[in-house]
This record gives structure tokens, sequence and C-alpha cells, in this order.
């Protein structure tokens, strides 16, 4: 078999198997949020911060995901649905009183540390999240308010 044939042969089964993975889409369903349940509603969260986490946060870790386009294309599908699923399941904003004390204290030590590393977001979602990619003084601002919060949450225990 030549070369000209392998790379239509290549192509069209390529086309055929990108075609029928499209029939295997992910959950893209995004729970309703009550508000009384959400770390807004819990937390002192000052507006600067608040939309700092909306910005870099919520689309993997609350019940207000923005599914953009290539979610809905296999196999990218498959991998943002799995990463809002992890996301979730580590911390989700909209649930967040629905965690007990002691995960509370974690979750915020957990926001901080990550944020501070530059391991959240996560590097693989900044290029095509670029609002997603904080300043240092935006990292420093979220560090001392999950800081701040953690503390309070320890003082009230």
């Amino acid at each position: 078999m030549n070369a000209r044939k392998l790379v239509r042969t290549f192509l069209i089964v390529g086309g055929i198997l990108f075609g029928l993975m499209q029939f295997v889409q992910p959950d893209r369903t995004n729970p309703p949020v009550d508000p009384s349940q959400t770390m807004q509603s819990a937390l002192a969260v000052p507006a600067d911060v608040s939309a700092l986490l909306d910005r870099g946060c919520r689309d993997c870790h609350s019940n207000s995901t923005t599914w953009p386009f290539y979610s809905y294309i296999a196999p990218a599908s498959w991998l943002v649905s799995y990463d809002v699923e992890e996301g979730r399941k580590h911390f989700n904003m909209s649930e967040w009183q629905k965690y007990k004390f002691s995960r509370k204290t974690n979750i915020l030590g957990g926001i901080a540390s990550t944020v501070k590393e530059k391991e959240m977001p996560m590097p693989k979602y900044i290029p095509l999240h670029p609002e997603a990619d904080f300043t240092d003084a935006e990292r420093q601002r979220i560090i001392d308010w999950a800081q701040s919060e953690a503390a309070k949450l320890m003082g009230e225990e």
C-alpha cells in the first residue's frame, strides 16, 4: 500500500471514529444551587475575592459551571466533564454548608496553598481561560482571605 492510500485510509477511519465518539457524551448538568448553602452565604467573602473565585474557580468548584463550546466535542468533552466532576468532589462552593467543620478548614487551607503554589487554577485551564490567570497580588488576596476565614472558623469552635 502506498503512502497516499495509507494516509487516505487513516483519515477516513479517523473521521469515522471521531464521528462515532460524538455519540458518547458526558453529563454536563449543573445541579440546582440553594443560595443558603453556598460559601458566599456562610463566609465573609468580600466582593473582590468573590469576583476572583468566580473568575478562576467557579467552573470546576461550583454547580454554576459555564460549559464552553469544546465541552460538547469529544474527546475534549470527556476531559472537561472529568475535571469538573473532580473539582466538585474536591470542594464545591455551591454546597459549602454540607461540609463538616474540619473539611471546611481543610478546604480553606487547600485554597491558600494551591493558589500560592500556582496549582490552582489548573495550569491546563489557563490557556483557554486567560481571565483565570491571577496576578501575584490577586493570588495574595485569595491566600490572605482563605487564611483569615480559616482562622475565624478555628476561633468559632
